[in-house]
């Protein structure tokens, strides 16, 4: 859910659909649910509506709490869990016990809701801010985002690519449409990330496009 960089959900449908053609032609599924946990309501989980058979989900606590806890967690059939545990044992030995206690310890105290909770209600608020400065630019989101903090928009005007390098002279990094697409194909689009878009330089920069 909250997919990067559009910020989209799997509809209930759609969900039922893929897991069908991954069961037709008996294909895993790796659920990358990294940013999940900024979703403010009930989602449609892959891996919940298919009992982990055949998904292996993933989670990360580097996108909620701090870049710097690479602390993330993985739900599997007990066969593949086994594996990708002595994979990780020959390829990286162990994570950091630190981090791995400050998380442990955040879970069950509750520290982590909290925290969540706050950080959510704080991404709405920039999302709010940051739909309408959009709107105001002339960008139109390829859909209404439902939480997170990412807006996929363009402005048929302007190309991204260019838009991005302009932006890049004033100090404001973007991220144009291309650089999330496997052969870097041309696309209008542009993710912005809601979480700056309060920096009044972005501001100025789109108010004189």
């Amino acid at each position: 859910m909250l997919h990067n960089p559009t910020s989209g959900n799997l509809s209930a449908t759609v969900a039922h659909r893929v897991l069908q053609l991954a069961a037709r032609h008996d294909l895993p599924i790796v659920e990358d649910d990294t940013y999940g946990d900024y979703h403010p309501g009930h989602a449609h989980r892959l891996a919940a509506l298919d009992g982990l058979d055949r998904v292996i989900y993933v989670g990360s606590f580097s996108k909620t709490l701090s870049a710097n806890l690479r602390v993330g967690f993985l739900a599997a059939r007990p066969d593949l869990v086994r594996t990708f545990t002595d994979v990780k044992l020959f390829t990286s030995v162990g994570s950091s016990e630190f981090a791995e206690r400050l998380i442990h310890d955040m879970l069950i105290e509750g520290h982590y809701r909290k925290t969540i909770e706050r950080l959510r209600g704080r991404l709405a608020q920039a999302m709010d801010d940051g739909l309408e400065l959009l709107d105001r630019a002339g960008f139109r989101p390829f859909a209404e985002p439902n939480g997170g903090m990412f807006v996929w928009a363009a402005r048929p005007d302007h190309d991204p690519v260019e838009l991005a390098r302009d932006a890049a002279g004033n100090g404001i990094v973007l991220a144009p449409g291309n650089l999330f697409r496997p052969q870097l194909q041309a696309t209008p689009y542009l993710r912005f990330n809601v979480a700056y878009l309060g920096d009044p330089r972005i501001g100025r920069f789109l108010k004189a496009l």
